[in-house]
């Protein structure tokens, strides 16, 4: 008699998602003007169901609070300019030779269209307190912050993300390495290459290194293959003889290279071993290079789309900010794959 009647007094559930979201846009939490997350990101946030969702932004909209525009987005309504506060981004100071500047340039691009100020300081800063001279943390790869003190500053509510790293419990915005390093192994394998080994570069220490060669192995191995890796040690005089020695060795058609470190050893390598890179041997290397210098090389190398993952890190940390109530976010990214060798042809 009962099961499809609502009982008096009780609410349905998207109506405190409703009251969550008017109260703030009221309390100008969410401002005029601004972008509402989108279905999905509620839907995780809350845990309901996308019609739940639609529902209590059906209520907002009857209330003239939002406006929706299809394909682009729902907004608060109000057309006031509104002169939000300056977000202080705080980053690790970066080595000079790290990839991480053009992250760093797309930041602070978003960081001055939004009013807002970026600023570089020593990662051990976060581990000698809790308050802090800045709003929002941006990891990158670099040293002087673990993994779990990040985590412990994203559960207190912390305004902080991970980038080029992949953290359940931390936002995060990160090429994908290991899906990078599969997806170069099979492009490999689809123009022909059928001896495919490697060179270590992880005395850089490089998450984004030990991420890929994860990859590499587990392709190669997923497919009846052996890995064959050189171990190079840390010296260019050592470490071009090693890799000579291993390609004399492991006769390899093509060396699949995961940090840029290792590449004019490699190069010097093929040299001594006899072997012409685009012809003998095929390198694939990952990280950004310069084209002038490399293309005659005829390598495949993958370009990351670091401007992309930075502009998209440094907006989502604004927002967060200026609405706590902003759900978290993972966001992965594949890297282009450059070819400059034209003999190659599929098989």
């Amino acid at each position: 008699m009962y099961g499809n009647k609502k009982m008096a007094g009780r609410k349905s559930l998207f109506e405190p998602v409703a009251e969550k979201l008017i109260a703030q846009i009221r309390e100008g939490r969410i401002a005029p003007g601004e972008k509402m997350p989108s279905e999905y990101e509620l839907c995780t946030h809350y845990a309901l169901s996308r019609s739940s969702i639609r529902k209590a932004l059906d209520c907002l909209e009857q209330k003239g609070l939002i406006r929706r525009q299809p394909g682009i987005g729902t907004f608060v309504c109000g057309n006031e300019p509104v002169m939000k506060k300056p977000v202080v981004i705080a980053m690790p100071e970066l080595p000079p030779f790290s990839y991480a500047f053009s992250v760093t340039a797309a930041i602070q691009k978003v960081v001055s269209e939004q009013n807002s100020r970026l600023v570089t300081i020593n990662p051990k800063q976060l581990n000698e307190n809790d308050r802090f001279p800045f709003d929002a943390f941006a990891f990158i790869d670099v040293g002087g912050l673990s993994k779990e003190r990040l985590q412990e500053l994203a559960r207190r509510g912390f305004p902080c993300i991970a980038i080029n790293r992949i953290w359940k419990e931390v936002s995060c915005f990160s090429i994908d390495f290991y899906e990078d390093a599969r997806r170069a192994v099979r492009l490999l394998r689809k123009f022909g290459m059928k001896r495919i080994g490697a060179v270590n570069g992880s005395y850089f220490g490089s998450y984004g290194n030990a991420e890929r060669l994860r990859g590499f192995r587990d392709e190669i191995m997923e497919n009846g293959g052996i890995p064959q890796i050189a171990q190079p040690t840390f010296n260019p005089l050592t470490a071009i003889d090693e890799i000579t020695a291993f390609i004399r060795e492991n006769n390899p058609d093509a060396l699949f290279l995961p940090l840029i470190g290792v590449l004019d050893w490699t190069l010097f390598a093929c040299k001594q071993a006899g072997r012409i890179p685009g012809r003998d041997i095929l390198l694939f290397c990952f990280d950004r290079l310069d084209e002038e210098i490399y293309a005659a090389t005829g390598l495949i190398y993958a370009d990351m789309p670091l401007e992309k993952a930075g502009a998209d890190a440094a907006d989502y940390l604004i927002r967060k900010v200026r609405n706590p109530e902003l759900p978290p976010k993972h966001q992965v990214y594949n890297s282009n794959f450059v070819i400059f060798n034209t003999l190659l042809k599929e098989v």
